[in-house]
């Protein structure tokens, strides 16, 4: 049996219980996608030390960057937002760090999901539209849409979908495997987005919602990434809850066929 490529997945930090202790946190999704795909999940711990952060990426053949609370603004020069819709400081500089390390010092293949996906931008050096209800300039011939969960009451959020017009020839087109000039259908719980103006580098948005916001990245054309094949891709939408489609198992299969040529 070929050895199974070892998939790191950061962490969440919530609280657990009545005395306000922090535990740490993967949804399962995450996990039975990845073991899905082939791989074997491996959870990477927010621990504040660079030894040990560089010592763990050496074990991953590939990462997965999962979602969360809203990442902290002063990363890219953004206004300030309330307390409780970002993530907690310990992990937030973490994920940076990792981010940053896994783009930028390291050649594995990666996969941004919702707040992993801006994270991607942000590490480097792009910055978010920070609540698109309010910010997001909508086209005047295009509703705009509810991403968020607190935009829809709770029967609207169990079936909730919204098409995506995916990049020909793009990355994310070639990885999901569906005909070109399909809109895809995709879930939906994010109020940020990566800003279009201020893409980080290396990086080209490559599928859209309808009323213009950016559903996916993944490397500019002109940039070492794709001129060297890389595996660097972020999606806006949660996968990981789509499983029972072949497009959106097709997204964690590709991850881990890139992570398989490394071993």
């Amino acid at each position: 049996m070929a050895k199974r490529p070892v998939i790191g997945l950061n962490m969440s930090m919530e609280l657990i219980d009545k005395y306000e202790k922090y535990g740490l946190l993967v949804p399962l999704g995450y996990v039975d996608a990845v073991d899905g795909a082939g791989g074997l999940p491996l959870c990477v711990p927010p621990i504040p030390d660079m030894a040990f952060l560089r010592e763990s990426i050496s074990l991953l053949d590939g990462i997965v960057l999962i979602g969360g609370d809203d990442y902290r603004p002063g990363h890219y020069g953004g206004h300030a937002q309330p307390e409780n819709e970002l993530m907690h400081e310990r992990r937030d500089r973490f994920d940076l760090e990792l981010a940053k390390l896994v783009l930028q010092e390291n050649t594995m293949p990666v996969l941004g999901i919702c707040g992993g996906h801006q994270l991607l931008s942000i590490a480097q050096g792009g910055a978010l539209v920070q609540d698109i209800a309010t910010e997001w300039d909508v086209p005047a011939d295009c509703p705009p849409l509810p991403h968020a969960k607190k935009e829809r009451n709770e029967e609207q959020n169990r079936d909730f979908r919204h098409p995506v017009r995916l990049g020909a020839g793009s990355v994310i087109e070639r990885t999901l495997q569906i005909p070109p000039n399909t809109m895809l259908m995709v879930n939906s719980t994010h109020h940020q987005s990566v800003h279009p103006l201020k893409i980080g580098r290396s990086l080209r948005a490559s599928a859209w919602s309808a009323d213009g916001v950016i559903e996916a990245i993944e490397p500019s054309l002109d940039s070492p990434w794709a001129r060297s094949g890389r595996f660097v891709l972020g999606v806006q939408w949660h996968p990981e809850q789509l499983q029972e489609e072949e497009a959106h198992r097709n997204i964690f299969r590709a991850l881990i066929e890139a992570a398989q040529q490394r071993i």
